[in-house]
């Protein structure tokens, strides 16, 4: 099994930047940035997806 690495904190710390940093050092990696997991098709707005926002939008 290969290993999974979580990068959290709150915005402006550099997680992106670390999490890129990791991906170049890691052979065959793949950097998923939980941005985009709000990029989806059709995007449904849900009691989950207006939670998240919430939270996201309130941390900091």
């Amino acid at each position: 099994m290969k290993p999974l690495y979580l990068i959290g904190g709150p915005m402006g710390v550099g997680k992106s930047a670390a999490g890129q940093a990791l991906k170049l050092l890691l052979d065959s990696s793949v950097l998923l940035d939980g941005d985009r997991c709000w990029d989806m098709h059709p995007f449904r707005v849900t009691e989950e997806t207006i939670e998240r926002s919430q939270q996201t939008w309130t941390s900091g």
